[in-house]
């Protein structure tokens, strides 16, 4: 692109691009922040293969984005790469968020710098993997029953779909490849803490899994995580006693989140954090980049006043 041509384009109003599926447009509301981009003369364009092919198109100065996992998105995310890095902000960056697609890899970059919390243990288990193995890995990680079965993959739907095991003999129940996790009893509550940026998080109380130290049934069961915690979950694995309260240290979360965000160099993000019934400690279970901002009345606002920070007007 010519010098003149990129002098022309600083002289118009600031352009954001986005692109988003159209079901995570509608859960976001998505509308209401393109509408307070024109009302403070920001122009946006909805960024499609088509765009990049046009001659002289106008290179967003900043790019939203929540690419899936499937063919057109890492053919786009290809197109967006190849734009100058000194003339676009992109939130957030691919190699950030690899960071934590693959579940293993997400647990073990937080393992490495848990000042504020603890990570559950966990294992790895592989294709090649025989129900030998995997016992003896659990033995050596000090992994106890129950245990929780996610997929590798942090991101898709699949990667919700979960199991909870309850002893040797259902090891193979097992999804490979996946990652076991101890599970803590946390009294029936999680904590979804959603940053819309640096220094700017809400935490969202939710009903979760029961504590199950006292579950007698030793089958294995199945389950999608938004039957557990989104806010209209109703499943039997949910606390039912209304009497459990369970409260949390502001300034402790603040940190965490803080850390979190440092380690994945994230502004987008959701991180799900547990408080162990019988230590008290603070576990993070899961980091998401771009979550839904359930129960967020005014994300569009907050999205809108971060791009206002990272493209530095008013």
């Amino acid at each position: 692109m010519s010098s003149s041509l990129l002098h022309s384009q600083r002289q118009q109003h600031p352009l954001i691009g986005y692109y988003l599926s159209r079901k995570k447009f509608s859960k976001l509301r998505f509308d209401q922040f393109l509408l307070r981009c024109k009302q403070f003369h920001i122009d946006t364009v909805e960024l499609t293969h088509d765009y990049f092919d046009r001659q002289n198109i106008r290179i967003p100065q900043l790019i939203v984005h929540k690419l899936e996992d499937d063919v057109s998105s890492h053919l786009l995310m290809e197109k967006i790469c190849l734009l100058p890095k000194s003339s676009t902000i992109i939130l957030d960056e691919f190699n950030s968020i690899s960071r934590l697609l693959n579940r293993y890899e997400q647990y073990s970059l937080l393992n490495s710098n848990k000042n504020f919390y603890v990570v559950p243990p966990f294992i790895r288990v592989t294709e090649d993997d025989n129900k030998l193995m995997i016992e003896k890995m659990l033995i050596n990680n000090q992994i106890s029953f129950p245990i929780m079965c996610k997929p590798i993959q942090a991101h898709g739907d699949k990667s919700h779909d979960m199991k909870i095991i309850f002893d040797v003999q259902h090891l193979n129940d097992i999804d490979k490849p996946c990652v076991l996790q101890q599970f803590i009893d946390h009294d029936g509550i999680l904590f979804k803490v959603f940053a819309i940026g640096q220094d700017n998080y809400h935490i969202v109380q939710r009903n979760s899994i029961r504590n199950l130290n006292t579950y007698s049934s030793r089958e294995t069961i199945s389950f999608h995580s938004s039957e557990v915690s989104s806010s209209q979950a109703d499943h039997i694995l949910l606390s039912t006693d209304p009497s459990i309260i369970v409260t949390f240290d502001h300034t402790l979360i603040n940190k965490i989140v803080q850390t979190v965000q440092n380690l994945f160099e994230l502004n987008l993000v959701g991180i799900d954090i547990i408080i162990d019934r019988k230590t008290g400690d603070y576990a993070v279970i899961d980091v998401n980049y771009f979550p839904g901002y359930e129960g967020i009345t005014d994300f569009s606002t907050q999205l809108f006043h971060l791009c206002q920070q990272l493209l530095h007007i008013s």
